[in-house]
């Protein structure tokens, strides 16, 4: 991985400094906003593409909670460019969704603005990927409401079989609902808490 990343990513990682900057630290928390150091996506991507190798092939790449694209870019400097046959992102944050398309215009991401559980539960879901690195959004349990809990949970019940339990936060959700989403034999990998072994 070279010590500079590529002009497109540090206009990226200055974008997603001013987004940051318009929002307190507890805005951050009960959205569950926390961006993914550039450094820390490349060496997760590295990761996959030393556990898959070959495999892989042609990379059809999602991230549900995509932020301004720390992952994606990551992606493409790691698979090259060329290699991603399909992008798609996925960001409930319309400020972070117009970013992303802004910082990312002219590549073949495809930025969807909509909550990723509602856009899996529709008929208009994008294409299964064969590769998702994401950092799911952190909401803590006590941040959703009633509602929302029992329709992730009915969603991820009906993707996977898996009743989770009510401390369950938000991450859990869009691990289990994008790894139902995936194409069989895809590579995923998930920058979640360590929490989640204990819910």
């Amino acid at each position: 991985m070279p010590d500079d990343p590529d002009p497109v990513e540090l206009r990226r990682q200055a974008v997603q400094a001013a987004l940051d900057a318009e929002r307190s630290a507890r805005e951050r928390n009960r959205l569950g906003q926390f961006a993914t150091p550039y450094r820390l996506a490349a060496e997760i991507a590295e990761f996959v593409r030393g556990v898959a190798g070959a495999d892989l092939g042609a990379v059809r790449f999602a991230d549900p909670a995509i932020g301004t694209g720390s992952f994606y870019s990551a992606a493409r400097h790691v698979f090259g460019p060329d290699r991603l046959a399909a992008a798609v992102g996925v960001e409930v944050d319309p400020a972070f969704a117009d970013a992303a398309r802004a910082v990312w215009t002219g590549t073949n991401l495809r930025v969807e603005t909509a909550d990723f559980t509602r856009l899996l539960a529709g008929r208009a879901r994008p294409p299964a990927p064969n590769l998702v690195l994401a950092h799911p959004p952190y909401v803590r349990h006590h941040h959703l409401g009633r509602d929302d809990k029992e329709r992730l949970r009915a969603l991820v019940e009906g993707l996977t079989g898996v009743s989770l339990n009510g401390l369950a936060g938000l991450y859990a959700y869009f691990l289990l609902a994008a790894t139902a989403w995936m194409e069989d034999g895809g590579y995923a990998a998930w920058l979640i808490p360590s929490e989640f072994m204990d819910v």
